[in-house]
């Protein structure tokens, strides 16, 4: 992408649709796969994101892993899923330097009510402190449980190499008229960081603590 282009973001829907943002705002546009060439990663690639700063032409693909069933020492069968986000700086001739990599897991799981799953509406790409440099956010469930209520949720959020993390639960409702969990803690690195990030931060879990 051509460096006129600094702070467009053009973001990859395997379901056919694409988002190009910039800062916050989101467009659709169409875009031809067949002129990527993905580096080989973990899992099944669910959501890819091209996008142009500062740093150069970048490359974000999520992905996620197929259950995998066992047996574990006591006869139980037990299920374990993963998923993975990725960034890859774009070098010429197509090939890419891995910039950073996220994996989380649920793993030996024995009850009914497991999730892990990237929230696919809540992936974003912004400049949120115009400093040319993009952020990078993402959110996901983790879960196994046995019973309906809350469920682990996390939003991991890069500019450059410096993560940030908010986490806690899902807001379920739990019996009629009654609902539990919503809440969350934002790490250290908000603290440190513009103003903005956290407004952002809190607005995403907002949106979306709903979701499942």
């Amino acid at each position: 992408m051509k460096k006129a282009l600094l702070g467009l973001f053009i973001c990859i829907f395997f379901a056919g649709s694409v988002l190009v943002a910039k800062r916050t705002e989101v467009l659709e546009k169409p875009i031809d796969l067949a002129k990527y060439k993905f580096p080989k990663v973990n899992g099944n690639i669910v959501k890819a994101c091209s996008y142009a700063d500062v740093t150069g032409e970048n490359l974000i693909l999520l992905t996620e892993t197929d259950f995998v069933t066992k047996t574990d020492k006591y006869e139980n069968e037990v299920r374990s899923k993963e998923l993975f986000a990725y960034r890859y700086l774009v070098k010429k001739g197509g090939a890419h330097k891995q910039v950073w990599r996220v994996t989380d897991f649920v793993r030996d799981c024995d009850l009914d009510g497991m999730t892990v799953s990237f929230i696919a509406d809540a992936f974003r790409v912004t400049d949120l402190n115009k400093n040319g440099e993009a952020e990078i956010w993402m959110a996901y469930i983790l879960n196994c449980a046995g019973d309906p209520g809350p469920m682990d949720m996390k939003i991991i959020m890069y500019e450059g190499g410096k993560k940030y993390a908010v986490r806690g639960t899902t807001r379920s409702a739990v019996s009629e008229n009654n609902y539990a969990g919503g809440e969350y803690t934002l790490d250290a690195a908000f603290a440190s960081g513009p103003a903005v990030f956290t407004a952002f931060a809190k607005e995403l879990w907002e949106k979306y603590k709903n979701q499942y």
